[in-house]
């Protein structure tokens, strides 16, 4: 076959384009950093890259919904402890109350106090979290205890948080929890036992026991549900490090090799194109010569 000139031209030039392609890949990659600069580079590795960018977006997701569950968790571990403190200064009161040597001035004082710690219970009950009410379930725009009164129609499912797959978590405790409610509610019992105090009549015990108890239950069940969402969050920092070890292993390049290989295509270029001159050097007075 007769190798003209112009074939000469043709395949000279596409053998540069091939070269210029070849350089241009091995710039970008050491430039960026990154293997596959789109998915026809690599089919297989670019899905899987996907997949794997997807996978850690939802982890992300869930150390945010973690982290979120936590604060909620700690804020009703501090306040439940500051309501067993006041409710065990309430049974001292009460037991002092239950002495008939005391005035009618000192019953008085005694039943103000515990009146003071009634309120400073309620406030406990109505704290925010956020700008949200920790204790109303999920009606967290309303207080549990509105206007200083007993709680009537407060939320009593708690506010959850997927904190991984599948797998919800209360992060808060209702109102109901805590005080009781109806007949069995704490702060109508705590009226009745400042009542008693101020009239000298019997203050019974067993109301202010079985809400300390209450308290100390659910202060028992906010620690276990502390444990179980420290363990997942755990396991999901566990979980992302993997993952981003396994994209970087797909899409990142190894520096020093990649700016090797960028010298050499940049060597392979240059000769190309000093090759590609010299070839189509000769013009049309050279070959009448």
């Amino acid at each position: 076959m007769r190798i003209s000139h112009q074939m000469l031209h043709q395949n000279s030039l596409a053998n540069m384009n091939k070269s210029l392609g070849r350089f241009d890949k091995a710039y970008n990659q050491a430039v960026t950093g990154k293997q596959i600069q789109k998915p026809s580079d690599d089919p297989h590795g670019a899905g899987k890259a996907m997949q794997l960018k997807s996978a850690i977006a939802a982890n992300d997701q869930y150390e945010r919904n973690t982290n979120e569950a936590n604060l909620w968790l700690d804020e009703t571990d501090q306040t439940v402890y500051g309501m067993v403190n006041v409710m065990q200064r309430v049974r001292e009161l009460a037991v002092q109350g239950n002495n008939d040597t005391l005035s009618s001035e000192d019953r008085t004082a005694v039943a103000g106090e515990v009146e003071e710690l009634t309120e400073q219970l309620r406030q406990f009950a109505n704290v925010k979290v956020n700008g949200h009410y920790l204790f109303n379930g999920q009606d967290t725009a309303n207080p549990p205890f509105p206007d200083g009164g007993t709680g009537h129609g407060f939320d009593t499912n708690a506010k959850e948080f997927t904190i991984a797959g599948g797998m919800k978590i209360p992060a808060s405790v209702t109102a109901d929890r805590l005080f009781g409610s109806g007949d069995d509610e704490l702060f109508a019992a705590l009226g009745t036992l400042s009542e008693n105090i101020r009239s000298g009549e019997d203050v019974p015990l067993e109301d202010i026991d079985t809400g300390i108890d209450r308290l100390l239950a659910v202060s028992a069940e906010v620690g276990v549900r502390r444990n179980r969402v420290e363990a997942v969050s755990q396991r999901i920092q566990d979980s992302s490090l993997q993952l981003t070890s396994m994209l970087s292993k797909i899409e990142d390049v190894d520096l020093a090799e990649a700016i090797t290989k960028l010298k050499s295509e940049e060597s392979v270029y240059q000769a190309s194109l000093s090759a590609s001159a010299k070839i189509i050097q000769p013009s049309l007075m050279d070959f009448l010569r």
